[in-house]
């Protein structure tokens, strides 16, 4: 029987496929997120026996199980795409892929010393590729980073095992981490509205949670209309309590592309 040939040329277009699909899924994972997030509550403020008022939350739209699909494809996607990138460097310098072969993600130098670099070129995950493609994949490397387990690619790796593995992520609401809420318009409009309590930053929102409590300034009219803006998150949450922020799909992309860049780009071969 005759040996099925691999062509590393072929190998190298399914890897700017994928990388190609996880920007699709980040990018269409990322709008819709957006969407929910925009969305407005149903709930009408509720009167307090000291004056003030409490929103309640009851959005109009919440995060929900299909996020966690595209989230996991993404994942799937970026990381396939660095795998199938050795599979091309072995047999583009005249090896055959094996099952160990594999693009390591190191959080520890130690780590990347005793299973990669030490075992090359005979052994280990990039056994048969080139001094240079080693080097190459070890200049983006999570050990590199101040803080290498939330390192883009090391986040790649976690994504993809704990979706392949144990579950589906949880898609959760949370306040934002980095920004405070405000009125944005009172009316009538010669009333003015003060905040007195808002949830923690990073707090998880859950259906019919009070989200703000506010007061005027001065008596309270009958009738008016306050609109305030929710700074709000979603995490994806997998099987440890391990969360992800939605907002770091685009870096955990972008580390994807730069990593395999050197050999799909012909911009940067020239």
């Amino acid at each position: 029987m005759a040996t099925h040939k691999i062509d590393p040329d072929e190998v190298l277009l399914g890897v700017a496929l994928k990388v190609y699909r996880a920007r699709v899924l980040s990018e269409g994972l990322t709008e819709e997120i957006d969407r929910v997030l925009s969305s407005p509550t149903a709930a009408r403020p509720e009167a307090n026996a000291d004056g003030s008022f409490s929103s309640i939350y009851e959005p109009t739209a919440e995060p929900h199980p299909a996020m966690s699909l595209m989230l996991g494809e993404f994942a799937h996607n970026a990381r396939s795409a660095l795998d199938n990138l050795v599979t091309a460097l072995v047999v583009r310098n005249g090896g055959t892929p094996k099952s160990h072969h594999k693009f390591p993600l190191s959080t520890h130098l130690n780590e990347w010393t005793a299973s990669v670099a030490d075992l090359w070129p005979a052994d280990g995950p990039l056994a048969g590729v080139t001094r240079e493609a080693l080097d190459l994949i070890e200049d983006v490397q999570p050990f590199h980073a101040d803080d290498p387990t939330h390192h883009p690619l090391a986040l790649v790796g976690r994504v993809n095992n704990a979706d392949k593995h144990q579950m589906l992520h949880a898609a959760i609401s949370y306040t934002a981490p980095d920004a405070d809420q405000e009125v944005l318009s009172v009316l009538p409009a010669t009333t003015q509205v003060q905040i007195i309590w808002t949830p923690a930053r990073s707090a998880l929102l859950a259906h019919g949670d009070e989200a703000t409590r506010f007061r005027f300034v001065g008596p309270a009219p009958d009738e008016f209309l306050v609109k305030l803006n929710w700074p709000l998150t979603v995490v994806f949450r997998d099987h440890k309590g391990r969360d992800l922020n939605f907002t770091e799909l685009g870096r955990m992309y972008e580390a994807v592309a730069l990593a395999v860049r050197p050999w799909i780009d012909p911009e940067y071969q020239a």
